[in-house]
């Protein structure tokens, strides 16, 4: 190794004939407080801010835990895996004490308040398990403040002004609960302001102006509640446009029956009153099944 190169062939100088290096050969020339800091001569090291000076937290006698025999000459240098049980209990506990440097400034970190060992194992840093739990009271409320980066762009999250955990779980962001009451008194009512790309293309959606709640719950699209077959039937001679029936749009509860050839005004009336029938606005309350002898009527099976 380097570092060792002006010993040449004085082995004895780190090893004991037939036991190996031990840890005592390492700190006689490796002083423990100085590692990172100052070379074996005693001379400064440049500063560099990337590296954990941890050694100063681990027992004395502990090198060879650490690093292994070089194993020939040419071998380059050889170290195992660092074993944070090898700290100070305290230390242990307090992961900043030598990680400091490599803490990111984003506003999570900023914010938690435990243990590095309570997110990140001592191997590799990710991946990691955050647990929410340990951010403060008021962070823990405000997601966004971390997870700016991750909102959508879409309508629906540029209008909301509630908390992500109120639709959202901790683990993942999918599958989500969404609770339309939390949107406001004007968007609440606009559902296509969302769902544009999730209504379809047919003739009955693509006409209809009511609004989506109308017939669908906030849950899932299907089973919808609507049944035009409730209202009137429509059989093979009322085949018509939504449009032909309900002239003011939105508002399905109105209709009218005068914009067929066959319905005139006139004729309505002329028909109606010949049979003493002076009632006769409300044509599905005799007529629901679209015959001209009334058939099914409002009330009745």
């Amino acid at each position: 190794m380097t570092g060792h190169r002006s010993l040449g062939k004085k082995c004895l100088s780190c090893h004991t004939p037939f036991a190996g290096a031990t840890s005592v050969q390492c700190i006689s020339c490796h002083k423990q407080s100085d590692i990172s800091v100052r070379n074996v001569a005693g001379r400064l090291l440049l500063k560099d801010t990337t590296k954990v000076l941890l050694h100063r937290g681990v027992d004395a006698n502990s090198c060879i835990d650490c690093h292994t025999d070089h194993k020939g000459s040419d071998a380059k240098k050889t170290s195992k895996h660092f074993k944070h049980e090898a700290l100070q209990l305290l230390l242990q506990k307090e992961c900043i004490s030598c990680h400091k440097n490599q803490k990111p400034q984003d506003a999570m970190h900023r914010f938690a308040k435990g243990n590095c060992s309570e997110c990140h194992g001592t191997k590799n840093w990710k991946p990691a398990t955050f647990n929410h739990s340990k951010l403060t009271a008021s962070s823990g409320k405000q997601c966004i403040t971390c997870h700016k980066a991750d909102q959508p762009k879409d309508t629906l999250h540029q209008n909301i002004t509630a908390s992500c955990a109120e639709c959202h779980g901790t683990k993942k962001w999918k599958p989500a609960t969404f609770n339309h009451s939390k949107l406001t008194a004007s968007s609440g009512k606009q559902c296509i302001t969302c769902h544009k790309a999730d209504q379809p293309k047919d003739t009955l959606h693509r006409t209809s102006q009511a609004n989506c709640a109308v017939c669908h719950k906030t849950t899932v699209w299907k089973p919808a509640t609507f049944d035009h077959n409730r209202y009137f039937r429509l059989d093979g001679d009322h085949r018509a446009s939504c449009v032909t029936c309900h002239t003011e749009p939105g508002n399905y509860k109105k209709y009218t029956c005068y914009n067929c050839h066959e319905h005139s005004a006139a004729r309505i009336i002329r028909k109606h009153e010949k049979e003493g029938i002076f009632n006769y606005q409300n044509c599905m309350k005799c007529h629901r099944d679209g015959s001209k002898e009334g058939g099914e009527r409002e009330g009745h099976d």
